[in-house]
């Protein structure tokens, strides 16, 4: 049985689509555009066409909307490959109607199940995703800059309730928009899928049926079918209106909220790189609200690389939980293999090239580099160098400096070369500058609330079996310049990747 619609009954082979344009419906399809400001008169437009009622009626009103508003309108068919001869009458169809009414016409075929496969998606979400690339790619390479969908008021409620039964906030709520920042436009979303049908047969308008929507293993599908009309029949006759503007109320809450989190974020990000993280400072985000806060984590997320379909409720609620809490030092890993690192008032989101720095020290027990004078030692991994120089005394640079990691001095009086640069082992003891007796260097950087993270990768310079220096943290008091003494030795370490990020804020500079 053929699934061609042809409304009144005129012939499928008349598809000219010059008719409505007195009709109330295309006034209202037009008083749509301009109230949402959809695109301007003179503006390309594709129309994503699947041959349905909804995409031909929304053809249908462009094609008339084009004289008037001197729009160039074409058409593109995308085949998923999911419903053999359905689709190529499909494609066949919507071709016609192109050529009957001189519509630039644009098609292109894929392997839905084959990519749905490959990439571990659903057959709906691999159908969606290559149906999107296939119309930007076509309104690029063609020159349209916009791209039109046939999407309903019946297809937004439907959307509603597929997101509020996953779980979502406003702006997931907000459903459908009617124009979205990539130029794809919903001229229909003001529409009931009824009045398109009444508006079709009445002015004879063929279309064809898609058997797939009415196939219950679709979770939309069982929305549409099952879930509205109880509703509809049992609780609410206009639930989709209701859920409409629902949308509409999300949406405008939406765009509060978010245009307070871009200002948070303005605010609170302290350093912002994609290749290497992002940093916020914790006490500018907790002057903010907490759901203007959870907004900017998810903001920093996607700044440092974490894919926004892997950010969930409980990655937002836990970093919530760390930006509030009295701890001071707190590691968390992420999606997609990217982690929170916390010291004290900065929250740093890195990703997947600083991970190994975490372990680096422990990796390297038996790293040790040869020290036998001034220069420049080059460190593994992403932990920078160690700078040894040669200079006089009782100049204005040698002072107790409290940011971190610092520059050190050590007397040159007794022969502290040649020396060693090591990482940490268990069981090192350190006679730090300013205290009387050796205590455990662990303990010690405790003590100096050196985040753990960092204290395994601190250069250690050592003298013979002492420690001389706790690079970027202190010297030992047997090799602290006195009064007499001419030269000096200045030790810098420059860290690099994670450590180089956090070290060039002020806040973290003064918590060691």
């Amino acid at each position: 049985m053929s699934l061609l619609n042809s409304g009144d009954g005129s012939s499928p082979s008349r598809l000219r689509l010059d008719k409505g344009k007195d009709s109330r419906l295309f006034a209202q399809f037009k008083g749509f555009i301009k109230k949402e400001h959809l695109f301007p008169e003179n503006s390309s437009i594709i129309a994503a066409v699947s041959g349905g009622p909804d995409s031909i009626c929304l053809l249908n009103l462009l094609f008339l909307l084009s004289r008037p508003w001197s729009l160039r309108v074409g058409a593109a068919h995308f085949d998923h490959g999911l419903r053999g001869k359905e689709s190529l009458r499909d494609e066949a169809f919507v071709r016609e109607v192109c050529r009957q009414n001189d519509i630039p016409y644009f098609t292109e075929r894929a392997d839905v199940k084959a990519v749905s496969r490959r990439k571990g998606m659903g057959i709906q979400e691999a159908a969606r995703f290559l149906r999107y690339d296939f119309l930007r790619r076509t309104a690029a390479e063609q020159g349209f800059t916009f791209v039109a969908t046939g999407h309903t008021r019946d297809d937004q409620a439907e959307e509603i309730i597929f997101r509020l039964l996953r779980g979502a906030g406003p702006e997931a709520l907000a459903g459908i928009r009617a124009k979205r920042a990539d130029n794809v436009v919903r001229p229909l979303l003001f529409l009931r899928k009824e009045a398109i049908l009444s508006y079709l047969g009445r002015h004879g308008i063929p279309f064809v049926s898609d058997s797939s929507n009415e196939e219950l293993k679709y979770t939309r599908n069982r929305i549409r079918k099952l879930i509205l009309p109880v509703i509809e029949r049992e609780i609410n006759p206009g639930v989709v209106d209701s859920l409409y503007k629902t949308g509409r109320i999300m949406a405008e809450q939406n765009q509060a909220l978010a245009a307070m989190a871009r200002e948070a974020y303005e605010l609170a990000a302290v350093k912002s790189n994609r290749s290497t993280g992002v940093v916020l400072d914790r006490i500018s985000l907790l002057s903010f609200h907490r759901a203007v806060r959870k907004r900017v984590y998810k903001k920093a997320m996607t700044a440092a690389g974490v894919p926004p379909k892997r950010i969930g409720f409980d990655h937002l609620e836990k970093m919530d939980e760390i930006a509030c809490s009295e701890r001071p030092v707190v590691f968390y890993w992420l999606p997609a293999g990217y982690f929170l690192l916390r010291n004290n008032d900065l929250m740093g989101i890195f990703g997947k090239a600083l991970r190994g720095l975490l372990s680096l020290g422990k990796r390297d027990e038996a790293f040790s580099i040869a020290v036998h004078g001034p220069g420049r030692y080059q460190l593994p991994g992403d932990a920078g160098e160690v700078i040894i120089e040669k200079m006089p005394c009782g100049f204005p640079e040698i002072k107790r400096d409290t940011f971190f990691p610092r520059p050190l001095f050590v007397s040159l009086r007794d022969e502290v070369f040649p020396m060693r640069i090591t990482f940490r082992k268990d069981g090192d003891r350190f006679s730090p500058y300013g205290m009387e007796k050796p205590v455990r260097l662990k303990k010690f950087l405790i003590n100096r609330h050196v985040p753990r993270f960092f204290r395994d990768v601190l250069p250690i310079l050592r003298t013979r079996d002492e420690i001389t220096a706790v690079c970027g943290v202190e010297i030992s008091k047997s090799f602290r310049i006195v009064p007499g003494d001419e030269t000096c030795a200045r030790i810098t370490w420059n860290p690099g990747g994670l450590f180089d990020f956090f070290s060039t804020s002020k806040a973290l500079s003064q918590a060691v």
